[in-house]
């Protein structure tokens, strides 16, 4: 698949980044507090590819505010602990970065026992609202934060191209989104361009009511701004918050090849439109209402996405349409309609509920395709709700197991699920072989990131039959993502 320029330049400049950090010929400055970090900036004494040390400790309430010294593509400013993780900051902390062109990369953002945090422990702002560009944070920890207000934030994305790589984020117990993406401040039309890659999100606890989300990318009132952040090989783990895990609320956003685990909860689309979502991998594995996709508003591109054993029902189906009754493209808090989706080459598991049309928050019928779909369940109907189906294009579906619950174009028969490397595959001389239809867009590759054939493809999310090519993506665990100094053993 190809993405947008600005996702692009942010990860080369990450890549870059971690040869920028080792650069020899690069002036070092050593300091271990805030106030030193800020007497650099204010004597003028930084450069691009400067490098700032912070000294290894145990450091409470720490105010630290970036503003007034900017890196350069090619020449990065770095902040960084003088060895991963060996820089615990505590109590009342806050981080506020400003600036462009900056590298933050090693602390451990820690609640104690005893501690009281900040509420919003990170920023992509600094105190006088000026929003960071092309600043990445790196290989940090934030865990078990709380404060003693009612709700809290731990990291808000502002300005434009900034990046949140190898990041570990776990023990939230407490009301508030984890991290937001806050595109208010953006001038009108302009992109965000925000990259959430490889970290590690883990155990949040389930909060009464709404805004619980693990991310948050917009607000209501942005749904109709082309943030297109990209939020890829993430790994979720118990992520409870509520029952969006993700919230899109904004469009040309794209989530791809992430894995959630045993997350009571859902990637929702809840505002927005020209949504990816794209090789991702959920897994019930026993949570009491696993959910899948959510899908409001239009022309969203949903493929290559592999489903098992998800408890969840209504809201936290395996794949779920709402009605809706607002038009695409406003600023309305309510449920837009489903107009132009393409669901195409996704596998759906022994969910308890596969598919759902679901007109609790509006009757309009949704309109699009559903094409060369695998599903095979024995809890039925695998296609469930109220919902006219008048309007979706169905063809080339595989389903099995149970009811099908609609007059809709599909095959019924045994898929011949083996388990193969840990996912459920169909038999490679089974119905599912070679029996793809063509489809409105090209899907080159499958979800193991293999090369599909010209012609005869799979139906479902993987490849079996006609692969081309080497595996390149497969199901995450804590081993693969996450801040270096508190990488798990691969253990779920």
């Amino acid at each position: 698949m190809r993405f947008a320029a600005p996702e692009f330049l942010s990860l080369c400049f990450c890549l870059f980044a971690i040869a920028a950090t080792a650069n020899a010929d690069s002036p070092v400055h050593e300091v271990a507090s805030a106030d030193e970090v800020e007497a650099l900036i204010e004597a003028g004494a930084l450069a691009p590819g400067d490098s700032i040390v912070w000294s290894n400790g145990v450091f409470e309430d720490v105010e630290l505010d970036i503003e007034g010294a900017d890196g350069t593509k090619d020449a990065p400013i770095t902040l960084r602990a003088a060895t991963p993780g060996g820089v615990v900051l505590r109590g009342e902390t806050q981080f506020k970065v400003g600036s462009k062109w900056w590298i933050v990369e090693g602390f451990h953002f820690d609640g104690d026992e005893s501690g009281i945090n900040n509420y919003n422990t990170f920023q992509f702002r600094s105190n006088g609202g000026t929003s960071a560009q092309h600043t990445c944070l790196n290989n940090c920890a934030f865990t078990n934060l709380k404060t003693d207000g009612e709700t809290s934030k731990w990291v808000l994305m502002f300005g434009r191209y900034n990046s949140i790589n190898r990041c570990h984020f776990s023990g939230k117990s407490s009301k508030g989104a984890l991290l937001t993406v806050e595109l208010g401040c953006l001038p009108e039309h302009a992109t965000a361009g925000h990259v959430i890659s490889g970290n590690y999100f883990a155990d949040v606890a389930p909060q009464p009511g709404t805004d619980n989300e693990t991310i948050r990318i917009g607000s209501s009132n942005d749904q109709n701004k082309r943030a297109a952040c990209v939020v890829r090989d993430n790994y979720f783990l118990r992520c409870n918050g509520e029952n969006e895990i993700i919230s899109s609320k904004s469009s040309y956003n794209v989530f791809e090849r992430n894995t959630f685990w045993q997350c009571d909860g859902a990637l929702v689309l809840r505002h927005g439109h020209h949504a990816t979502v794209a090789g991702n991998f959920f897994f019930g594995d026993g949570a009491k209402n696993a959910g899948g996709i959510r899908v409001v508003d239009s022309h969203h591109r949903i493929i290559n996405n592999y489903l098992q054993d998800l408890t969840g029902t209504s809201w936290n189906a395996a794949f779920s349409i709402l009605g809706g009754k607002k038009p695409s493209g406003g600023n309305d808090n309510g449920y837009q309609v489903v107009n132009g989706i393409v669901v195409a080459h996704n596998s759906i598991f022994n969910c308890r509920q596969s598919i759902l049309l679901n007109k609790s928050k509006g009757s309009r019928a949704p309109s699009g395709l559903f094409a060369n779909n695998l599903i095979s369940s024995s809890s039925g109907p695998l296609i469930a709700g109220d919902l006219s189906r008048e309007d979706l294009q169905w063809q080339g579906n595989l389903m099995h197991g149970a009811a099908i619950g609609a007059d809709v174009d599909a095959l019924d028969a045994d898929p011949r699920l083996e388990k193969q490397n840990g996912l459920l595959r169909p038999g490679i001389d089974g119905p599912a072989a070679d029996a793809a239809v063509k489809c409105v867009i090209k899907i080159a590759t499958d979800i193991d990131g293999q090369t599909r054939p010209e012609t005869g493809a799979d139906v479902g999310a993987d490849e079996v039959s006609g692969a081309i090519g080497e595996v390149v993506s497969i199901p995450l665990d804590s081993s693969a993502v996450g801040a270096s100094f508190l990488r798990g053993d691969g253990s779920r």
